[in-house]
């Protein structure tokens, strides 16, 4: 027996692809409640009221998918052309420093106009360095944003254990309560913030500049076919290191959001991983940027529906990263099987 490739791949089992591994998924998970004693139609059930039958459950769900909005762009635009970008939750640390930092030494009107700025900045920066490696030295950038993840996380944490730790909770690692004027207002007396408006109008931006300028003609066509595009005259080089400063951009933004509009402090644990939930957001939504709105308010509602799950029955939040692996192990696990065919 060997592998060969398909000729010719059929668009509907492309675009049927991320909703039968969704279900694949789904059912696996319904197996694993089973074997620690939970009834996993009950379990889908109380997921799906907690959720989407009130105005908390609602609110949780645009507050959860705020950051994976992001995350998720900031993966899928470098996947675009062709790369990698592992290192969302570095870039949304690194965001969540700086924007931290403005916060609470510069008080003026224009603080969140420049916690928002110098985040998308610095988020742009940290991804930077991969993006130069990558482009100048052909060094793995899978390898390279992954590392410094780890970099920017003890960055943080040694900021807010030593020269920016609060001198209101000294004994706790958090800075000082942001002022006012660093707060990003919320609506309807939840926790949710304009930071939803923010992310909504970054995929905007992004779909336009995808659909209509030359820049992003030219992230397809490497993605598509490198050779191709150096022989068109598009500059590879260029587009590596600009696809990852603008996926490193936003992936600041989003670390500029969550503190600004939930936590309101800097903290040692910003993020419960979503700058790595933005890679099986990317994926299932297959690169597609209008896509990465409905994958992020799936795994939104997975954490919020996971935390129903804890409430309910004491399952542990492992699920739900369980949920999201097998999300991923069945889109990669379909894609091969779409692309080949097994011949005796």
């Amino acid at each position: 027996m060997r592998i060969e490739k398909r000729e010719e791949i059929s668009r509907i089992k492309l675009y049927t692809l991320p909703f039968l591994s969704i279900l694949a998924s789904l059912v696996f998970v319904g197996i694993l409640l089973l074997f620690v004693g939970v009834n996993p139609i009950e379990a889908y059930y109380i997921m799906l009221t907690r959720t989407f039958g009130s105005k908390l459950g609602l609110s949780e769900l645009f507050v959860k998918s705020t950051p994976l909005i992001l995350t998720g762009l900031a993966v899928a635009i470098p996947m675009r052309a062709g790369l990698w970008n592992i290192g969302a939750e570095g870039q949304l640390y690194m965001g969540a420093f700086i924007a931290s930092y403005v916060a609470l030494n510069f008080v003026n009107p224009f603080t969140i106009p420049a916690m928002f700025i110098l985040a998308a900045i610095f988020g742009a920066l940290w991804a930077f360095v991969p993006a130069i490696l990558k482009a100048k030295f052909d060094l793995n950038e899978i390898i390279s944003t992954l590392l410094l993840n780890y970099v920017a996380i003890y960055w943080v944490e040694y900021m807010v254990y030593g020269p920016m730790r609060g001198k209101e909770v000294y004994n706790f690692p958090y800075s000082d309560l942001f002022p006012e004027c660093a707060i990003l207002p919320r609506f309807f007396d939840t926790r949710l913030h304009l930071g939803i408006l923010i992310a909504f109008s970054t995929v905007v931006v992004i779909y336009l500049i995808f659909r209509r300028t030359s820049f992003g003609f030219s992230v397809k066509v490497v993605g598509a076919n490198p050779k191709a595009a150096e022989y068109a005259g598009i500059d590879r080089k260029k587009i590596i290191i600009y696809a990852m400063i603008l996926g490193g951009a936003i992936a600041g933004i989003a670390g500029m959001e969550e503190i600004s509009g939930i936590h309101h402090r800097l903290r040692a644990v910003i993020s419960p991983g979503y700058g790595y939930a933005g890679i099986p957001i990317a994926l299932l939504a297959k690169g597609n940027i209008l896509a990465i709105v409905l994958s992020a308010t799936l795994f939104g509602f997975l954490y919020v529906g996971g935390s129903a799950l804890q409430t309910s029955y004491s399952i542990p939040i492992a699920v739900v990263y369980i949920f999201q692996s097998l999300v991923v192990l069945f889109i990669i696990g379909g894609e091969f099987f779409v692309r080949y065919k097994v011949v005796r």
